[in-house]
């Protein structure tokens, strides 16, 4: 199950650094991309440029702790993954942290095997609400880990990394206009213009079975049709 895995990405936030640089090690068996953030404020800013499938969260951190950043999160965002960690003597804040609708906690010092058995549960948890598949209009849905448009399990499309960040960004906010400049952002990429980022939402538009990207005069992009 965990083979999955392997075309998600996982954002890793703890204040420590070492401890950074240790789970980023690990972490990368099992994952795609693993991104690490130092505080809540600097997590939220990869949550919103990265496409982030996982998130793992120390509780305690400058700026903005662990349950605080969760709570941000789940403000748009109910169903992503989410696991805390803290020391045995924080088991009150756990409980507390209950309400944030988690996966599951890990307890410091973190052993293997439980973050093994702890990302299982991650992958169960993405498949009980459907978040590699999403189904779109006419039977097809797209493949969050390959990035492709499927129809009846059959391949019909492949995305490339610019239009998939884009496509998944939208998928997670469907209410949501994107300005150009947060496009921009999450793209990360200095040589995007609206003219190219037209290009792009345009291939887009023409890969899915009816157009479902909508250009807001002048302000930006946004998703219909669900």
């Amino acid at each position: 199950m965990l083979e999955i895995l392997k075309d998600l990405n996982v954002l890793y936030v703890d204040d420590d650094l070492l401890a950074c640089e240790n789970m980023k090690n690990t972490l990368g068996y099992f994952f795609k991309n693993v991104y690490i953030a130092h505080d809540g404020i600097d997590a939220l800013d990869s949550y919103k440029k990265e496409s982030v499938h996982l998130l793992l969260v120390d509780y305690d951190m400058p700026l903005m702790n662990g349950a605080e950043f969760l709570h941000e999160i789940r403000k748009t965002d109910f169903t992503i993954p989410a696991v805390i960690i803290s020391s045995y003597s924080d088991k009150e804040k756990l409980i507390k942290a209950i309400k944030l609708n988690l996966v599951s906690y890990l307890v410091k010092p973190l052993e293997f095997t439980e973050l093994k058995n702890v990302l299982l549960e991650c992958v169960t948890w993405l498949e009980k609400y459907n978040l590699l598949k999403i189904n779109l209009k006419d039977n097809y849905t797209y493949d969050i880990a390959s990035k492709t448009l499927l129809k009846e399990d059959n391949t019909v499309s492949t995305f490339t990394s610019y239009e998939a960040k884009i496509f998944e960004h939208l998928l997670k906010n469907k209410s949501r206009v994107f300005s150009f400049d947060e496009i921009f952002y999450i793209l990360d990429s200095e040589q995007t213009t609206k003219k190219s980022l037209s290009s792009i939402i345009y291939k887009i538009n023409k890969k899915l079975p009816t157009p479902l990207i909508k250009n807001i005069k002048e302000i930006g992009y946004t998703l219909v049709g669900f």
